[in-house]
């Protein structure tokens, strides 16, 4: 049995880089084996703006293609337990970067086009797109660098398509709560939470 899968496809990412790029089994349901393809980028371009010291991998973002083996087209069962385990996974991915206090603050539905073409992130999908509904859970915590405390937002996206799912994540830095002041100040000054979050969806949008 192959485990081989395609890489997620990501709109243009200017400015971030790939660090990572891995396959491997995230959990079992029973009989059934998942099988995962995750990318995770970072952002570079931030860190120029800021002093080397506060160089931490503190605004990222990943997708990961879920593999069903035996194949089984999602169900609203297996999506909730895809949602669940996949939060879980998201939890850890935080705490293992050094984000702290990560609370659950809300969660909504998300329409999307996946495939046809728009990978590019725009509403080009072609006719062969499919529309599909995301479930989207917000995050709230905490990362201290360089000694400034940040208030960080972050989200999962889980979206089932074609007898797979789609896992699109990612943190960013919300507000500078206080610490270093030439350091909180340089941060301030590279911070733009809301340019940030329409960045992280317009990849939740544009994954395939």
């Amino acid at each position: 049995m192959s485990d081989a899968l395609a890489p997620p496809t990501l709109p243009p990412l200017e400015g971030w880089v790939r660090v990572d790029d891995a396959t491997d089994r995230p959990f079992e349901l029973g009989p059934v084996s998942v099988v995962a393809r995750t990318v995770v980028y970072e952002d570079a371009a931030i860190r120029e703006r800021v002093p080397a010291t506060a160089g931490g991998p503190w605004r990222f973002l990943f997708a990961s293609r879920l593999g069903i083996r035996p194949h089984a087209p999602p169900s609203t069962a297996l999506t909730k337990l895809v949602g669940k385990r996949a939060s879980a996974g998201f939890r850890s991915r935080l705490e293992a970067r050094g984000f702290s206090d990560v609370r659950r603050a809300e969660s909504r539905t998300l329409r999307v086009r996946v495939g046809g073409g728009g990978g590019d992130g725009t509403d080009s999908a072609g006719d062969d797109a499919t529309v599909a509904e995301a479930d989207v859970v917000r995050y709230v915590a905490t990362v201290e660098l360089a000694g400034v405390e940040l208030a960080v937002d972050a989200y999962l996206a889980v979206t089932p398509v074609d007898g797979e799912f789609l896992l699109t994540g990612g943190a960013y830095p919300r507000e500078v709560r206080g610490g270093d002041a030439e350091t909180a100040a340089a941060l301030r000054e590279a911070i733009n939470p809301e340019r940030f979050r329409e960045e992280l969806f317009r990849v939740i949008r544009g994954v395939e």
